[in-house]
Order: structure tokens, then C-alpha cells, then sequence
């Protein structure tokens, strides 16, 4: 009980709230760094686990390796999962993708992956610089995106 609450920071109204899915020393890095950058975050071990929480909880950022619960990025079911969702509930999430087929910062391979950001491990040290500018991007973008549809259901 005790490591399954490590594992889960609650989260109170205005928290910077994040999801990490990826192995035991991976999360750990990625935990640090999202600290680091205000975020408090949760852990899942299992793509059945992600997905629960991802339901009820709504993540400014998810992480998740490419190998996540023993998958290949091929049959990784939370990227399936995420890939499907509604625009609207998307839209509010910032979702990247840590992996050794990626270049990072790459966007075609983002987009082929329906995610904002890939990452791969080799960049690990630079995951903080890498994750500030963009989200910081994400969240502008959006922003747009966001006042556009609200200026629509004034009229």
C-alpha cells in the first residue's frame, strides 16, 4: 500500500498534473524532472491502469515510453487509447513519447504518433529544457484553439 501511494501525489484545483507510464528507472527520471517543473504526478503499470486513470483524471501532461507495459509502439494499447479520444478531451493533455526509434522533437513522427512530443533516450538529460518549451508551445497553441471555439458559442 505504502509504494502504490508513493506512486499517486494527490491533486488539489490549480496542481500542474501529470501521468508517467514507463519502466522503473524511466519513470523516476521523468518524475524528477516534471518535479522540477512544478507538475505532480501519478504512475501507472499497466496500459489498463493508464487508462483508468486517464478517465477520471484530467493530465495537463502524460509520459509514456514506447515500450510501456511490455508493448512495442505498434501494440502499445494507451497510445491506441489516446489516439481515439474525442478532440476535446485531447486537446487538454500534452502526450509524449520517449523512445529509441524516435529523433527527438521531430514532428512528423509526433504527428504520426497523434502525440505532441517525441522524445528519444538519448536526450533524457535534457528532458527538462526539452518538456518547458514544449508544453510552453502546446499550451499556446491551444490557447488559440481554445478562445477560437469559446468567441464560436458566444454567437
Amino acid at each position: 500500500m505504502a509504494t502504490e501511494l508513493s506512486k499517486m501525489e494527490f491533486f488539489e484545483l490549480g496542481d500542474k498534473t501529470s501521468l508517467v507510464c514507463a519502466d522503473p528507472a524511466t519513470t523516476e527520471q521523468v518524475r524528477d524532472v516534471l518535479r522540477e517543473l512544478g507538475y505532480k504526478s501519478h504512475v501507472a503499470e499497466t496500459a489498463e491502469m493508464a487508462i483508468e486513470r486517464f478517465r477520471y483524471t484530467p493530465y495537463d501532461v502524460v509520459v509514456i515510453h514506447e515500450n510501456f507495459a511490455g508493448s512495442s509502439l505498434r501494440s502499445n494499447s494507451l497510445l491506441s487509447y489516446l489516439a481515439t479520444l474525442p478532440m476535446p478531451q485531447r486537446r487538454h493533455a500534452f502526450i509524449c513519447v520517449i523512445g529509441s526509434s524516435f529523433k527527438t522533437l521531430d514532428a512528423m513522427q509526433a504527428f504520426s504518433q497523434s502525440v505532441a512530443l517525441v522524445v528519444n533516450p538519448m536526450d533524457m538529460p535534457n528532458l527538462a529544457a526539452i518538456l518547458k518549451k514544449s508544453t510552453a508551445e502546446f499550451a499556446l497553441l491551444y490557447k488559440v484553439y481554445n478562445d477560437a471555439v469559446a468567441s464560436q458559442h458566444i454567437h
